[in-house]
């Protein structure tokens, strides 16, 4: 077997090799939707960013996680304000998913980039979200008198 590249995740190491070398007909995972977005967030307010993907790939050998800025959420935030779900299987095990639930939007997470990360034994794909602020309109009476 050829060895074709060696990587880091989740603290332990995963080999990874060519599909020709195991004669897997395996293809890399791919991201359901598009693979860069950005959203509406209130800060103070819950936000959940969700993760789905085709694994493409036995289900044991394929991992979905998520990074903020490049760190583990654990790592980042150890108040636990923000956390990855459990990973979860729909559709027969044939779609992944993994969600990461912010307890409350900050001024930090709108300069932040959420990343979540699906990787089997063939490839990488990767969905990057950053969030945009929106703010509440408080709706204003005009009080309008016509004279006669």
């Amino acid at each position: 077997m050829k060895l074709t590249r060696v990587f880091t995740a989740l603290g332990s190491f995963c080999f990874l090799l060519s599909p020709a070398s195991t004669g897997s007909q395996e293809e890399s995972p791919e991201i359901i939707g598009p693979d860069r977005i950005q959203l509406k967030a209130r800060p103070g307010k819950r936000l959940v960013l969700h993760c789905k993907a085709y694994p493409k790939c036995e289900d044991d050998q394929t991992l979905i996680y998520w990074l903020v800025n490049g760190s583990f959420p654990e790592d980042t935030f150890t108040n636990g304000r923000v956390a990855e779900t459990k990973e979860s299987t729909s559709e027969g095990g044939t779609i992944l998913q993994r969600s990461l639930v912010l307890k409350n939007v900050t001024s930090e997470d709108l300069r932040s980039t959420f990343i979540c990360v699906v990787t089997n034994p063939v490839g990488i794909a990767q969905k990057h979200i950053t969030l945009k602020a929106t703010i509440r309109k408080r709706l204003t009476e005009r009080h309008c008198s016509n004279k006669v």
